[in-house]
């Protein structure tokens, strides 16, 4: 067997290698031996009919398929270890000829990762975790809203309210209506859920008892295509309106949201919440920028089959993801106005970064001789080493310390504001105050 390598950019090394005419042939005798006990051909025992008879049935392609199935990685093995490439990817076999048999093989390299000074020049700047009184008050402002009540009003609609409704809304050449609902309860929110746009504007100011008829233009993203863009003409009959009345910020309020015995100890709480998310995002927010960092001041080379996979990786789990929902992927793409040949662009460019500070963060972490977790060797090492990094990248400040949250400072329970109080509520109205921390943060 010839063979010959050259080594290509980046990381990889090209395989020329040129076959045996025997050991082709060798090859093709035991794919007819396998293929033959696979064929029944009219006449024959199975695996006892000539070799011409085999060949007409299942064709020469697939013979030669079988045979180079298993030649192929046979060859390529011994080639790379007769030109002493150690692979760090699995061969890729490019081009096959014959007549003799000749192939190329392209084999990624070990990656080659040359750290910068990063000691000297892996600075990011250090981001307090601030949380002010307005970010509180906010919090609070959602949870009383969440816990008010619907008071009815003698008085014309305003934004916000919540009104009783017969709605009717014909399009012109539709025999069904587009909506016919009575006594339909309403919020009237322009940014909520609406017949058409301008529904609700058009609510505003109607009182119990009026009646009123207008058209409005449907958008043309309608769900039903038939009408998209077309205009619809609403009848209302307007039954009743109620406001929103929220409840007082008392210390029974504080009680009845949870385990607090007054609004003081609530604004702790919630503060407390505030400042470990913002902690959060502050930390997440050094580890991106001192990963950038490093990537930029290291030279990383890799071989372009490490992003392959990667980028098919991501691919696959975002198929699944998606299709665990009930929607198929190229169905998600047509949602967002995204081709998929951008959809895999831009999973291969995150697929790049990656890959990139995978390599730089080993590197790095051989450097500064960062061992790995018993328990947990892969995740545990990678863990001690990002926290060196953002030591390393702030100073000192963070004096080592990991992403892991301390016990000081975890959520208090929520308590029931009385005995009556199920442990169904409870749990709800500690899951109140932790969506509207975290609807805080967006």
């Amino acid at each position: 067997m010839k063979v010959s390598s050259t080594e290509l950019p980046p990381r990889q090394v090209s395989l020329a290698i040129e076959v045996e005419p025997e050991r082709l042939d060798h090859a093709m005798d035991d794919a007819f031996r396998r293929l033959a006990g696979r064929v029944d051909v009219p006449g024959f025992r199975r695996g006892k009919a000539p070799r011409s008879m085999v060949e007409r049935m299942i064709g020469r392609d697939r013979l030669v398929e079988e045979a180079l199935d298993v030649l192929l990685p046979q060859v390529v093995s011994e080639a790379m270890e007769q030109e002493k490439v150690e692979p760090f990817t699995r061969p890729r076999v490019e081009s096959i000829e014959f007549d003799p048999l000749r192939l190329k093989a392209v084999v990624g390299l070990a990656p080659r990762v040359e750290l910068g000074d990063y000691k000297d020049q892996l600075r990011v700047e250090n981001e307090e975790p601030n949380v002010d009184d307005a970010q509180v008050d906010s919090v609070i402002q959602r949870l009383r809203e969440s816990y008010a009540q619907w008071a009815p009003v003698d008085r014309a609609a305003q934004l916000g309210d919540r009104v009783g409704v017969d709605v009717r809304g014909d399009v012109e050449g539709q025999e069904r209506p587009l909506v016919d609902s009575k006594e339909a309860e309403y919020v009237v929110d322009p940014e909520g859920a609406q017949p058409a746009p301008g529904f609700a504007e058009q609510i505003v100011g109607m009182s119990p008892g009026e009646q009123k008829s207008f058209p409005l233009t449907l958008p043309e993203d309608a769900r039903n295509t038939e009408v998209a863009g077309k205009s619809a003409d609403f009848n209302v009959t307007l039954h009743w309106v109620k406001e929103r009345e929220l409840p007082e910020l008392d210390d029974d309020f504080a009680q009845q949201v949870g385990e607090y015995t007054d609004v003081a100890g609530l604004r702790t709480a919630i503060e407390t919440q505030l400042r470990q998310r913002e902690e959060e995002r502050v930390r997440e927010q050094l580890e991106d920028a001192a990963m950038n960092k490093l990537v930029e001041i290291s030279s990383i080379e890799y071989p372009p089959q490490l992003v392959d996979h990667q980028a098919e990786h991501l691919i696959e789990t975002f198929t699944n993801s998606v299709e665990r929902q009930g929607i198929q992927l190229q169905q998600y793409l047509r949602m967002l106005g995204k081709e998929r040949e951008t959809f895999e662009q831009e999973l291969r460019e995150q697929a790049e970064t990656q890959v990139k500070r995978s390599l730089a963060l080993d590197a790095f972490a051989d450097a500064e001789e960062i061992q790995a977790d018993q328990e947990d060797p892969e995740y545990g090492r990678q863990r001690r080493a990002i926290a060196r990094l953002v030591q390393l990248a702030v100073g000192d400040s963070l004096n080592g310390a990991t992403s892991d949250a301390s016990d000081e400072n975890e959520i208090p329970e929520m308590a029931p504001a009385s005995v009556e109080t199920s442990d169904t509520e409870r749990q709800s109205a500690e899951a109140k105050v932790e969506a509207e921390v975290a609807a805080e943060e967006v």
